[in-house]
C-alpha cells in the first residue's frame, strides 16, 4: 500500500513551481494536495546538493537534534508518488525517508520526506535565484517563516533551534526527575500553560492532546538543548525524532507563559490508547493534585 502523505520543505511547497513542472512532464498537478503545515523535528535545512535541472544548489534536510524545519504536508495520490519520485530523481539523487511530522496542534502523522542520498551530498552549494524564489514563494503562501531558508541559502545553520521544554509533572521544580534534568543545564524556569487533558498514572501524570483544558506546568530553558533531549527522552521513555514506540512521544506545542506570550516548546505527550483506566486531573495541575493525594 502506497504511503499517503509527503512532507515538502523546498520547491514542492510552491504550487506554481509544481504546476509548471507537471506541464513540462505531462503529470497531473492535482496528484498533490496541500492539507496542512507541519514540522520535521530534529532536523535542519541545507543547500548541499547540485541540482542539474536547477543549475545550482537545492534543498536537503540533515539531522539536527533540538532543531526543527517547517514545511507543508501534502496528500499524495498513487500517480502523485510516481511524479514525485521522478521530480526528485529517485533513486539517483534523492531517496524516500519515512518521518514523523508534527502538526500545528501537536498531533503527528507519518510522511515521506525526500532526502539527498549520502554520496551526492556536498558541503554547500549556493542556490540559483529562480529556485530560491520558488521556495520563498511557497513559504509565503503557507505562512512559513523565511528566516531558516535565508540562513541555509548563505551556508548558515538552517533550522529553528528550540531550547524550551514544557513540563507538567515530575520534571517540574521539586519533582523526582527535575534534578537529573537540571544536570543538562537549565538557564531559566517559567510557569506556563498548555492545552490538553492531564491524566493521573499514579506516581506521575501524562498529557493527551485534543481537548481544550488548561494544563499548568513550567517552561524549562536549556543551555544546550542537543545535550538535554537525549536525557529527557530517556527519562520519558520516548523514541528519538518524535517517533512513536515509546511510552511518551516528544512533540512541539504552543504554550503560554506568565507574560501572556505564546511560544513553542518541546513537550512529552501520551497516546489515548495508553491511558485506558487512568483518571482525569480536572484541575490540570499535577503539583496541587499530587499534594492533595499525599495528605
Amino acid at each position: 500500500m502506497a504511503p499517503r502523505y509527503s512532507f515538502a520543505y523546498g520547491s514542492n511547497t510552491d504550487a506554481e513551481d509544481w504546476r509548471a513542472w507537471c506541464a513540462r512532464t505531462g503529470h497531473e498537478p492535482a496528484a498533490l494536495k496541500a492539507i496542512s503545515t507541519g514540522i520535521l523535528p530534529d532536523a535542519r535545512l541545507a543547500f548541499d546538493f547540485f541540482g542539474r535541472g536547477r543549475g545550482g544548489g537545492v534543498l536537503n534536510f540533515q539531522p539536527r537534534l533540538g532543531g526543527y524545519v517547517e514545511g507543508v504536508v501534502l496528500e499524495v495520490s498513487e500517480a502523485g508518488w510516481r511524479a514525485l519520485d521522478q521530480k526528485e530523481g529517485v533513486p539517483h539523487a534523492y531517496q524516500r525517508r519515512q518521518r514523523h511530522i508534527i502538526l500545528p496542534d501537536g498531533q503527528a502523522l507519518e510522511a515521506i520526506a525526500y532526502q539527498v542520498i549520502p554520496e551526492r551530498q556536498e558541503d554547500f552549494v549556493a542556490p540559483p535565484p529562480a529556485y530560491l524564489n520558488a521556495v520563498r514563494q511557497g513559504f509565503a503562501a503557507h505562512g512559513l517563516h523565511p528566516r531558516v531558508l535565508e540562513a541555509a541559502a548563505i551556508g548558515a545553520e538552517g533550522c529553528h533551534l528550540l531550547a524550551d521544554v514544557f513540563v507538567y509533572g515530575t520534571l517540574m521544580q521539586g519533582g523526582f526527575w527535575h534534578g537529573p534534568a537540571a544536570q543538562a543545564g537549565i538557564t531559566s524556569i517559567l510557569p506556563a500553560q498548555a492545552t490538553g487533558t492531564l491524566f493521573d498514572l499514579g506516581d506521575y501524570p501524562a498529557v493527551s492532546l485534543g481537548a481544550a483544558s488548561q494544563i499548568r506546568g513550567e517552561i524549562l530553558t536549556f543551555q544546550d538543548i542537543a545535550s538535554a533531549l537525549p536525557i529527557l527522552d530517556e527519562i520519558e521513555d520516548a523514541a528519538p525524532k518524535g517517533a512513536a514506540g515509546g511510552m511518551y512521544r516528544r512533540t512541539i506545542l504552543t504554550v503560554t507563559d506568565t507574560t501572556g506570550r505564546r511560544r513553542r516548546a518541546w513537550a512529552y505527550v501520551m497516546a489515548p490508547e495508553n491511558l485506558s483506566g487512568a483518571s482525569v486531573i480536572t484541575s490540570g495541575d499535577w503539583r496541587a493534585h499530587h499534594a492533595q493525594k499525599s495528605k
